[in-house]
């Protein structure tokens, strides 16, 4: 899996927008998403996130949600991966 973009309205110190993987705290994955019900099997910490947004993840359906949360705690929509 691989995050191609990431936006925050948090700002650094400087009152600047962060920008890119910057901003993000963790990704909530649910790995066989049913459309209804979004159930958290793997949690994916920024640390655990290459520079270039790559992720290792075995066991991925065909359906995927993920929720993204940010530095300061607010969290997005669940969005759906298709592979």
């Amino acid at each position: 899996m691989k995050i191609t973009r990431f936006e925050t309205k948090i700002l650094d110190k400087q009152e600047k927008r962060l920008k890119g993987l910057d901003g993000l705290a963790m990704l909530l994955v649910d790995v066989d998403y049913d459309g209804k019900i979004f159930d958290v099997d793997r949690t994916v910490f920024a640390k655990d996130i290459s520079d270039d947004g790559g992720i290792r993840m075995t066991g991925l359906t065909e359906s995927i949600a993920v929720i993204a949360i940010d530095k300061h705690g607010n969290e997005s929509k669940a969005f759906i991966l298709r592979r």
